[in-house]
């Protein structure tokens, strides 16, 4: 496994979040500015991850005592963990409801059901770019260029024909399954 190059990807994801910030003052609802919102703050955090890897990489590379050498180790291992599953063991990073695929087995786990169901997440519940005030291709080019995934899902089938603006926004403020927004 190639060691991974913290400085290139902290750059990446500082990168990203000015532009998610910048692309925030063109959105025309309260669901688009919260999604933007949530996706600056997982940014951020990715950020920290990578910031607080180089500074245990500096640690190591002056560090004698093989306990501490031990314990830096460990703590560069759970930074590439939290870089690995998003921080706090979820990955994809989910914006909204948490709706998770399982590839291996071709379907997915039902947030409200709690149960598994075949065949890919439908897409009705990947809510449309045109919702996210050009949010999705945003997070396109941050999968391409860091491997890391955001999901945009929301259990609620139909955000209508009037668009976000009328979603109640108990639907989108605390999200289905997902306890990083509670």
């Amino acid at each position: 496994m190639p060691k991974l190059d913290f400085l290139d990807l902290f750059a990446k994801f500082d990168a990203f979040g000015s532009l998610v910030r910048a692309n925030r003052a063109k959105c025309a609802t309260r669901f688009a500015e919260v999604v933007h919102d949530r996706l600056a703050n997982a940014l951020d955090d990715l950020a920290g991850f990578c910031r607080e890897a180089m500074r245990i990489e500096r640690l190591l590379e002056t560090e004698i005592d093989p306990d501490a050498r031990d314990a830096l180790d460990e703590t560069l291992g759970l930074c590439i963990g939290n870089l690995e599953t998003s921080g706090g063991g979820f990955y994809p990073w989910h914006l909204l409801d948490s709706i998770d695929p399982r590839m291996d087995y071709g379907g997915y786990i039902d947030p409200v059901a709690a149960m598994w169901c075949p065949g890919p997440v439908p897409a009705c519940y990947t809510v449309d770019d045109k919702h996210l005030c050009g949010l999705g291709a945003i997070i396109a080019r941050i999968a391409a260029d860091t491997g890391i995934r955001f999901t945009t899902y929301l259990y609620f089938k139909s955000i209508g024909p009037d668009g976000a603006a009328d979603l109640d926004p108990a639907i989108y403020e605390t999200p289905i399954d997902n306890h990083r927004y509670r």
